[in-house]
């Protein structure tokens, strides 16, 4: 016996919108996963374009030692390291640097410090006292020069400082990590003797080590 199923064509139409709908569902549904992981892949390649300056350190090495200042050493007046940021043409971005350093003390004059809590970050101005060493980052675009250790005074002292800074950095930049001193002695932090020697940065050295010394790391970068 042969029996017909007769279907209405309304319910013949109403069943196809229903799966047109469903269809579209899971479309969007994968567009959005897919969204998601380009997003994620996209975030974690951001950090690439400053690869160059993560882990980036500078170690101003004593040269000898300095006798009528025993605090001191003798040691170069310039050491510096260059990289190149990555990224499309035309795009800037903000890279956030966790900056570490065992530094002396010199003065900047002008220049903004926009972290309350670390003064001793300035962004623009000029060295004052040229006969201390002047720690800082230089960004060819946008054009800038952050100051690493700036102080109310120049003295006879080693300050370890860590903080994070986010820094615009255009796409291709060139970026100097840069120490420059007005004569041919610094603060040593390898002395004994003194409560503010002896220090580390731990992804440097598990021990003190002479001179002074500068540790960057990239935290984060976004683009503007």
């Amino acid at each position: 016996m042969i029996v017909d199923h007769y279907v209405a064509p309304a319910a013949i139409g109403s069943r196809r919108q229903w799966l047109a709908v469903l269809v579209a569902a899971v479309a969007a549904v994968a567009a959005v996963g897919r969204f998601d992981a380009s997003q994620a892949g996209a975030g974690a390649d951001l950090k690439k374009v400053a690869a160059g300056l993560h882990g980036l350190s500078l170690h101003d090495q004593c040269t000898g030692d300095y006798a009528p200042q025993p605090d001191t050493c003798l040691h170069q007046q310039l050491l510096e390291r260059s990289v190149t940021i990555g990224g499309r043409d035309g795009v800037v971005h903000d890279v956030t640097l966790r900056i570490q350093g065992i530094v002396e003390p010199t003065t900047i004059e002008g220049g903004e410090t926009p972290y309350a809590d670390h003064p001793y970050y300035k962004v623009g101005g000029t060295i004052r006292a040229r006969d201390w060493s002047a720690w800082h980052i230089e960004v060819s675009n946008p054009k800038q020069t952050y100051w690493l250790n700036h102080y109310p005074k120049v003295s006879h002292t080693i300050y370890k400082e860590e903080f994070e800074a986010t820094i615009p950095m255009a796409a291709a930049a060139s970026v100097t990590v840069r120490v420059v001193d007005g004569n041919d002695r610094q603060m040593d932090n390898a002395e004994p003797g003194r409560p503010d020697r002896l220090q580390i940065i731990k992804e440097l050295s598990a021990t003190p080590l002479a001179g002074q010394m500068l540790r960057l790391d990239v935290v984060r970068v976004a683009t503007r």
